[in-house]
């Protein structure tokens, strides 16, 4: 393990722990991002207090302080005495050694700042400070050395301003993930060293010297560090964090917005999708003219619009609407910005943002942290200089290049727009401004509500996904508002042990729950622990893709393994089936009639989704017998298999056709009939749910 050299930030006065192979290279302070420029020195440490240098950029010395420990750095004496008469000599010792302790003294407090930048932190949460303040990589949790280098013409404690006005640049990143409505967009995992959006705050601080405490997050991922708190963006706290992050913007700022998330257009406008935007309702939706606005009015310096839309992850495919091709309507938009603002957009018409196994966050994403942590290659940035955009737009697009040519796809990022001629001037002595924290706008006050009454709906009807997923759970906080008036005709929920109907719905929630491969909600955990007696099989036997076989006998083992795939597939179909015929018996179908509307609504809501599964498992089976059949077209030189993709369109069994029809009239049905309850939202979300099929080649 490398041995660290502990320093301390002559900008922000954080302290500093530098890995000792990086002692002769340029460093920046990831909190403030000054650089250090790190030079070997042979002087001694005392002479380096004695006589500090003023420089703009300090230099770390690369020698330590001598321990005692160190036995270099220990001056050996002569205890041996020369016999001599000299009676003088005492009393000017005593004088010498007098003045030696005065200036000691008067030294250690002309440069109390430099000796106090040596003492170890304080407390647990100094050190933690000392171990976040790292750049380029991970401070270890145990050392077996740490040096001390003392740093020259410190900033004095506690001066903030230096460290804010350092790079007078701020960022805001908005990622929506888990859509109510629409195609879920992919994150990588949190503590991984994976791209992530984690990971992104980190790049922007090294790349483009970002300060930490001027970029924001706002996303719905778990991903997010607790810091910021995981809040759902919907479309009201969206719009009051950008303008909240823009109006406490100063005149000098340059600041870039970043939006990851669906981009779409309807009539002649372009709109950007919050969390439970509806992809074909323009109301749900913010127009990306609306983003215009705000930034045209901001009174920073340089105003900068990061756009990831249009994104798809080749592997899951569209399992909602959403990632479609850019479209003629929002390239136009996104060409002309107005005066002042520029936009960077992950895409141009006819493409999309892609993403892969390789790259969850999309290979637009992943080029850019990529450029950022490269750092400037030797050209400097400067406080008063503009964010060098073009200089990076080239770097990612030559990554992109490289990359999606091997699997002949086409992605190409584009700037639009300059910023202002005039501006104000950079003025290291302006208060700095409020952290970007600040900005992010709080959950909407009927959270609470929305909670309470969602978790005593799905008491009764909760379900597992249709498919094993990577989506999470509802997410109470993006749901809208439900109307007191329009739940009272749903309040009745008088106990009937007796109804058919209940015991059938019961029913069918426990085999849904059986044959999905996680833990039940434990009021179902008996009739679960029954239904999985019954049908011993769960759905991760259906297998979201296969390796190609070699050729040869390896070829009939491949088909051989797909057929037993396929009956155990079968063994899924007959419980679902079984489900199904209870609920469509005719002394449930008529207790129906007299049943509460809240148990009318439950009703309905579980049939439609056993009839969704059965459509799905139907889709399935078909395309392992496609497979079995023929094998799908892929390159060998790129895909050692294929993965089976989401996709709208049904092209498996005519019965699973028919029954997927069935159940989308069911869902508009309760749609229609259950406005603004919580059963509209569960019909709108499964009826979105693409149950089609395809082979796709895979790496």
């Amino acid at each position: 393990m490398s041995p660290l050299v502990q320093s301390v930030c002559p900008g922000c006065k954080k302290r500093l722990n530098i890995p000792k192979e990086w002692l002769h290279q340029p460093i920046r302070c990831k909190h403030c991002g000054v650089v250090l420029q790190i030079k070997q020195r042979t002087t001694s440490s005392r002479n380096a207090l004695a006589s500090p240098q003023k420089e703009t950029i300090p230099e770390p010395m690369s020698q330590p302080f001598a321990f005692a420990s160190d036995e270099s750095a220990v001056i050996r004496t002569s205890h041996r005495r020369r016999k001599s008469s000299s009676w003088w000599k005492g009393p000017v010792l005593a004088l010498t050694v007098f003045a030696f302790v005065f200036a000691v003294l008067a030294g250690a407090y002309l440069y109390r700042d430099h000796l106090t930048a040596l003492l170890p932190p304080d407390d647990e949460s100094a050190a933690r400070d000392s171990r976040d303040s790292g750049t380029l990589t991970q401070t270890p949790a145990k050392t077996t050395k740490t040096t001390k280098v003392p740093l020259r013409s410190p900033i004095p404690r506690g001066n903030e301003k230096a460290r804010s006005n350092a790079f007078p640049r701020r960022a805001l990143i908005i990622s929506i993930h888990d859509y109510l409505y629409a195609n879920p967009l992919q994150n990588g995992m949190p503590g991984s060293q994976t791209i992530n959006l984690n990971t992104l705050v980190n790049d922007l601080n090294l790349g483009l010297h970002i300060p930490l405490n001027q970029i924001a997050l706002l996303s719905d991922s778990d991903a997010a560090e607790p810091k910021w708190g995981k809040r759902a963006p919907t479309k009201t706290v969206i719009e009051k964090t950008v303008t909240n992050f823009l109006a406490s913007s100063r005149p000098q700022d340059r600041i870039l917005v970043f939006f990851f998330g669906h981009a779409v257009e309807l009539g002649e406008d372009a709109y950007l999708a919050p969390i439970e935007g509806e992809l074909d309702r323009a109301e749900t939706l913010i127009p990306l003219r609306w983003f215009y606005e705000q930034l045209a009015k901001c009174k920073a310096r340089q105003k900068v619009l990061v756009l990831d839309g249009n994104r798809y992850h080749q592997t899951f495919g569209q399992e909602r609407p959403g990632s479609e091709e850019m479209g003629p309507k929002l390239d136009a938009l996104l060409k002309a910005p107005p005066d002042g603002v520029q936009v960077w957009s992950s895409c141009i018409a006819k493409q999309r943002s892609f993403a892969s196994d390789d790259y969850p966050m999309g290979i637009f994403l992943d080029s850019l942290q990529e450029v950022l942590r490269q750092g400037d290659k030797g050209q400097m940035q400067k406080p008063d200089e503009a964010l060098p955009l073009d200089h990076y737009v080239q770097l990612v697009n030559k990554l992109m290049a490289d990359e999606l040519s091997k699997r002949k796809l086409e992605q190409v990022s584009r700037l639009s727009g300059k910023e202002a001629d005039s501006g104000a001037a950079y003025d290291s002595q302006q208060p700095p401004p409020p952290p970007a924290k600040a900005a992010l706008a709080s959950p909407p006050a009927d959270v609470e509500q929305n909670k309470k009454l969602i978790e005593a709906v799905l008491d009764q009807i909760s379900t597992p996904p249709i498919k094993v997923t990577h989506e999470l759970p509802l997410c109470y906080d993006a749901l809208p508002p439900f109307s007191p008036k329009a739940l009272k005709k749903y309040e009745d929920d008088t106990p009937n042990p007796n109804s058919p109907l209940r015991q059938a719905v019961l029913n069918a929630r426990a085999i849904l729950w059986a044959i999905y491969p996680i833990q039940a909600p434990g009021p179902l955990s008996v009739e679960v622990s029954m239904a999985r007696r019954k049908y011993p099989v769960r759905l991760d036997v259906l297998k979201d893709g296969y390796r190609a076989p070699a050729g040869g006998n390896a070829e009939k083992q491949f088909k051989d393994r797909v057929e037993n795939d396929e009956r155990k597939v079968a063994l899924l179909m007959r419980a679902v089936e079984d489900a199904l015929n209870e609920l469509r018996d005719p002394k449930v179908v008529e207790a129906r009639e007299n049943e509460s509307k809240r148990w009318q609504a439950n009703y309905d809501f579980i049939l439609a989704r056993v009839q969704l599964e059965y459509a799905y498992l139907f889709e399935y089976q078909s395309m392992l017998g496609s497979i079995r059949k023929e094998f799908p077209p892929r390159d060998p030189n790129l895909h050692g298999g294929w993965k089976l993709a989401s996709q709208s369109r049904l092209q498996g069994d005519s019965t699973g056709k028919r029954m997927a029809k069935e159940a989308q009239k069911l869902l508009d049905k309760i749609i229609k009939n259950n406005a603004g309850t919580p059963w509209e939202v569960l019909a709108k979300r499964d009826k979105l749910t693409n149950l089609g099929l395809e082979w796709q080649p895979a790496k």
